[in-house]
């Protein structure tokens, strides 16, 4: 086990040329993959966001262009992305980016895809040169995700956006929260939601996601020592800031 608390995150370090992030709509999928994005930024790579998600209008990463931009993160959108038209379009961007990742690949991709089997599909049109960068593809859970509350209905949600992508899941990657409200109780009820998710679906739990606000106010070494002390296995916690914003946000 390792952790990212006040120091590199080997978790980051160890990503390969592509990672992308798939599952349920709502399970934090944008968030994180922001996060990766500006960390691996910050770890002095150049990085491309890939917003894949054309089913859901709303917490998207092309929200985010300010954001990413003065990181020196390349954002690759929808056509439509921030306008009035729900119009599911690509350019055929995303095409020379994958091709560039062939070419160098010490570039590093994060794709952020669309919920369920119908935001996979979007990926399968790229699944091609995405096998072949030897992507490593995340399942992303949440414990705290209304039509998913259990382990076995997270994982019932897999073999149905492996097809529609074209391609397999390598690990599980848990990100459960209840946002400004997460306690240390909901971080290991969520670990052990996404454990029993990963056993059933026969892969690693690569990470758990801990919002930043859990250590607000506390020594980072003190919560260290308590959500570390049942790790198995090679799970990394990655501390994790809030980028997305809701509409409350601003009330």
């Amino acid at each position: 086990m390792t952790s990212s608390f006040g120091s590199p995150s080997p978790f980051v370090e160890g990503l390969p040329s592509i990672t992308v992030l798939v599952g349920h709509a709502g399970v934090g999928k944008t968030n994180t993959a922001l996060g990766l994005a500006l960390a691996l930024a910050e770890d002095g790579r150049d990085v491309t966001i890939a917003d894949l998600d054309l089913v859901n209008p709303y917490f998207r990463s092309s929200d985010y262009p300010e954001l990413l931009s003065s990181h020196g993160v390349r954002l690759v959108a929808p056509v439509f992305a921030r306008t009035t038209l729900d119009t599911p379009s690509l350019t055929g961007e995303l095409d020379a980016v994958l091709a560039d990742i062939v070419s160098d690949p010490d570039r590093r991709l994060v794709i952020d895809v669309g919920g369920d089997d119908d935001g996979a599909t979007a990926l399968g049109r790229y699944s091609g040169p995405i096998q072949s960068a030897q992507a490593q593809v995340l399942y992303v859970v949440s414990a705290f995700r209304s039509l998913t509350t259990t382990a076995a209905e997270a994982a019932a949600l897999v073999p149905g956006i492996e097809s529609h992508a074209h391609l397999r899941v390598n690990a599980v990657l848990n990100t459960s929260n209840l946002g400004e409200e997460t306690t240390e109780r909901d971080v290991a009820r969520g670990r052990e939601f996404a454990r029993e998710c990963a056993g059933l679906l026969g892969l690693p739990l690569a990470a758990t996601v801990i919002p930043e606000r859990v250590l607000a106010g506390r020594a980072p070494d003190v919560v260290f020592n308590v959500l570390t002390k049942d790790c198995i296995g090679d799970e990394e916690l990655l501390v994790m800031p809030k980028y997305v914003s809701t509409p409350w946000d601003i009330l």
